[in-house]
């Protein structure tokens, strides 16, 4: 009896380890990288250029030219892979764009090697790590990993016109990639109302070719890494014409013009005629002293 409840006992114990060992795994693969994603100094295919999916925003970024002042780059470098007519045109709310950036393999210590875009962000009043992080670059690196890459500095005393680096997240592909035609893999932040499935349809490729990069763990808010050979053409809305003069507008204006140019005509004149009454004075003025 005792041997049949020490094996009992046993059988409990190595089934109740066996399903903890099996959780902690499935809890520190479903973990998001909070500082950054690791590369090889080695790899060759460092650096790379890539792009950033980003999405225009009230109030600050519903323009192309503050979006490429974000990320130190030219209106016309956004506007021409993401569809977009001109650089001048005005964007709305969730507008879908690509964003070039220069990806690089950093080391940051001896044991601390991270992928990321090096971009300059100056302080602002009410900015926080954690705000900029969230809001201006949209989750595409976190205040953790701006943290690590500004090491020194205290996140609660941040001074109007301090510069930092905010390391968005990136990588380059590899050799296999490359022969794979992998060209680029895509910096993109997943969405609460969005799957794989869905980023799959809106790149055009395969789910499994999200997941064969980025593993299947991937939690709303976290950067994936869409492989893509060449970038989709977003669908961008059709943005309205300038409305056309009235005809109320336009004898407006002409009456304006005739009204102006009459005038200075009026002014011309009456200089001439007074003038001509000087000259005329002056000569009779001559005549009387000549007499």
């Amino acid at each position: 009896m005792r041997n049949k409840s020490q094996c009992l006992s046993f059988s409990f114990l190595f089934f109740f380890f066996f399903f903890f060992f099996l959780f902690s795994c499935h809890q520190s693969q479903a973990q998001p990288s909070t500082t950054g994603y690791t590369c090889s100094a080695n790899q060759t295919t460092y650096p790379c250029r890539t792009y950033a999916f980003y999405r225009a925003s009230a109030p600050d970024f519903l323009d192309l030219a503050s979006i490429a002042d974000l990320f130190s780059v030219s209106g016309r470098m956004i506007s021409e892979p993401s569809n977009i007519s001109s650089p001048s045109s005005p964007l709305i709310q969730n507008q879908p764009l690509f964003v070039p950036i220069t990806c690089s393999c950093n080391t940051l210590n001896p044991s601390h090697t991270i992928s990321f875009a090096n971009l300059s962000y100056t302080i602002k009043s009410g900015d926080t790590f954690y705000s900029v992080s969230t809001n201006n670059y949209q989750n595409l690196t976190t205040y953790q990993s701006v943290e690590v890459v500004n090491p020194g500095f205290v996140p609660t005393k941040l001074e109007v016109g301090d510069v930092f680096i905010f390391p968005v997240f990136c990588k380059c592909p590899d050799q296999t990639q490359l022969r794979n035609r992998v060209n680029y893999l895509v910096s993109y932040v997943l969405q609460p109302s969005e799957n794989l499935s869905s980023v799959a349809s809106r790149f055009g490729i395969e789910t499994q070719a999200i997941i064969d990069v980025n593993g299947n763990n991937i939690r709303p808010f976290d950067t994936l890494f869409v492989p893509v050979a060449r970038l989709p053409e977003l669908k961008q809305p059709a943005v309205a014409p300038s409305a056309p003069p009235s005809r109320k507008t336009e004898r407006k204006g002409v009456i304006t013009g005739l009204s102006i140019g009459l005038g200075i005509c009026g002014a011309s004149l009456v200089l001439v005629l007074v003038a001509g009454v000087g000259i005329i004075c002056s000569f009779k003025h001559i005549n009387l002293f000549s007499d």
